[in-house]
């Protein structure tokens, strides 16, 4: 189980005490001392406590390579997440606080090899497939158009460079820039820098750090 949490981790001991099957319990820090266990014991059930966005514990546990069962509670609730954690093979995903309710009972049903995800959170995922598929469509549709250069300067316009900045670090002129700018203004159908940029980022042109 990976969480710090007393109240969490109350609920899961006296959950896991109830249900058939479940040996022992060991509370690990972080993903990587679960890892490290479940060299050991291949074959457990994981509680994850994901604090933010990432779903990098699940992935973690799951490079471990170990024939893992994994329960995801989450304080935030997105379709990317919920998405991802089924692409990793997580098990169940409950929103936290709400998930804890009923956990016992999602403990027995993972345990017994069922995958529990709620209705709602099934549906987020779901649209989230369809962003993504929409995404991509955009994106096979306007990235042949844009040039490296033009890529160069997206990249540094994210970072929030200038154009004089830009013309400095491209060595080429400040009109120059200009008139890249206003091409992929074009090219991405948006009408000023923030968007240009956030446009580029939901296409997958660039990453914004």
């Amino acid at each position: 189980m990976l969480s710090s949490h007393p109240v969490l981790q109350g609920v899961v001991r006296l959950a896991a005490e109830a249900t058939e099957g479940i040996e022992r319990i060991v509370l690990c820090d972080d993903a990587a001392d679960a890892a490290a266990h479940l060299v050991k014991e291949p074959t457990c059930i994981v509680v994850i406590e994901l604090d933010g966005g990432s779903v990098d514990p699940v992935r973690q546990v799951r490079a471990a390579g170990a024939d893992a069962r994994i329960i995801v509670l989450s304080n935030r609730i997105d379709g990317r997440q919920v998405l991802d954690a089924m692409r990793l093979g997580a098990d169940a995903f409950l929103p936290n606080p709400d998930g804890l309710r009923n956990f016992d009972e999602t403990l027995a049903r993972v345990v017994s090899g069922e995958r529990v995800f709620p209705p709602a959170l099934e549906a987020e995922a779901v649209l989230q497939v369809g962003r993504l598929a929409r995404q991509a469509r955009d994106r096979s549709d306007v990235a042949p158009s844009i040039t490296p250069r033009e890529l160069e300067i997206l990249a540094l316009l994210a970072e929030g460079l200038t154009t004089r900045q830009i013309a400095r670090g491209l060595d080429i002129s400040p009109r120059t820039v200009e008139n890249h700018v206003a091409k992929l203004y074009r090219k991405l159908e948006v009408g000023s820098r923030l968007q240009a940029v956030a446009r580029a980022a939901t296409l997958g042109l660039i990453e914004l750090r």
